[in-house]
């Protein structure tokens, strides 16, 4: 997954470049740094829901939240649930900095200063209503290890990503934060093998998807996690997740439902790529073009790749998001109908995994990855 740049900035002056020369035992206010990074489709819940993403620059609406402490592994004494906000200049340039109040100082020895950092910002949780998702709780003033607590969104159309940084500058600079996607990403495909049911001219649109597993439903993020090895990886810490039944009836705990008919409850929004997405209630004629025929194989290097990526926003591939776990493992029913090139009929088709290939698997489930899973149907 692609790392996020951090857009923080905290000074007293934002229109020249300054240029600050420290005299020992003088204070100096704390700021953040702005790096400029690439970042990717990133969405919110509790307190904020939309894509922030590079072009539309939704970050500055957001904010981040910062957990600082004097002293590595101690309480967050600089620093707790500090929102940094973007303020923008009066001209409708749309350009700006980033600001907090009240400012904060760097203390006479700033070398076991550390700072951990979420986004989007929310307020300190309170009593939420059943059923919130995305950040629900959070680490008190006197816990030494700052975390937050994170509920899955239910429908993928409400994806939810996180993200989190870490650092500790050990001197009173600007500090510079990286933030890093802290859910799994699943892109989601579908591979088709042709047999004889697809003839030349035919559309081929998706009903409904439901995967059905031990997908987690609660997990707490410790914030105080940095890079591991050489070249660093940011591995997210996650810990104390809360697992669905894979094998108890049907709820929103255990089942992913993509895409279906917007009268039945949940309702979709269309998150299924919209040339391949069935429209109830339209006629046959004017239903979408239908997914590609393409064979799928994967031991055939000219056919393996021939997989459409079912999930989109609007212009932008969509993902699943995904608290990490151990150990995932869901199976897959496909609801989908052929169309035959003149319009005049219409067949439905359902297919479970037994008919699309083994339960899916995936052990460990990192944070700060994307996972490509193939759906493979023969018809």
């Amino acid at each position: 997954m692609i790392t996020m740049g951090a857009v923080l900035l905290a000074a007293c002056s934002h229109d020249d470049d300054v240029t600050t020369v420290v005299t020992p035992g003088e204070p100096v206010a704390i700021a953040f740094d702005y790096l400029t990074e690439p970042y990717e489709n990133t969405r919110a819940a509790n307190g904020y829901t939309g894509i922030i993403n590079a072009e539309n620059n939704e970050l500055y609406y957001t904010g981040f939240g910062v957990f600082a402490s004097k002293e590595e592994g101690t309480l967050p004494d600089l620093m707790y649930n500090q929102k940094i906000e973007f303020i923008f200049y009066a001209d409708g340039s749309g350009n700006g900095y980033w600001s907090y109040s009240p400012l904060k100082y760097w203390p006479a020895d700033p070398t076991d200063v550390s700072f951990c950092t979420y986004a989007p910002y929310v307020e300190t949780p309170g009593v939420l209503a059943a059923g919130t998702t995305g950040i629900i709780g959070m680490s008190s003033t006197t816990a030494t290890t700052p975390y937050i607590i994170y509920a899955r969104a239910k429908h993928p159309e409400e994806n939810v990503d996180l993200l989190w940084g870490y650092s500790k500058p050990g001197t009173r600079t600007i500090v510079g934060l990286t933030m890093h996607h802290a859910l799994a990403r699943v892109k989601l495909s579908l591979g088709i093998t042709n047999g004889s049911t697809l003839a030349v001219g035919s559309r081929f649109l998706i009903k409904r998807i439901k995967l059905k597993g031990n997908f987690a439903k609660t997990g707490q993020l410790n914030l105080n996690q940095g890079a591991t090895g050489a070249p660093p990886v940011w591995l997210p810490n996650w810990s104390a997740q809360v697992l669905a039944d894979k094998d108890a009836d049907d709820d929103e705990d255990n089942v992913i439902i993509i895409d279906h008919n917007p009268e039945v409850t949940p309702a979709s929004y269309g998150i299924i790529d919209e040339k391949g997405r069935y429209l109830p209630g339209l006629p046959n004629r004017w239903q979408p073009v239908g997914l590609p025929h393409l064979d799928y194989d994967p031991s055939d290097p000219d056919l393996k790749d021939n997989r459409t990526n079912l999930l989109c926003m609007g212009d932008y591939p969509s993902y699943l998001y995904l608290i990490p776990q151990a150990d995932l493992t869901f199976t897959c029913v496909l609801d989908y109908c052929i169309i035959s090139a003149d319009g005049s009929t219409l067949t439905d088709y359902h297919k479970t995994t037994a008919t699309l290939e083994t339960p899916i698997h995936i052990t460990p489930l990192n944070g700060n990855k994307t996972y490509d899973v193939t759906l493979k149907v023969t018809i």
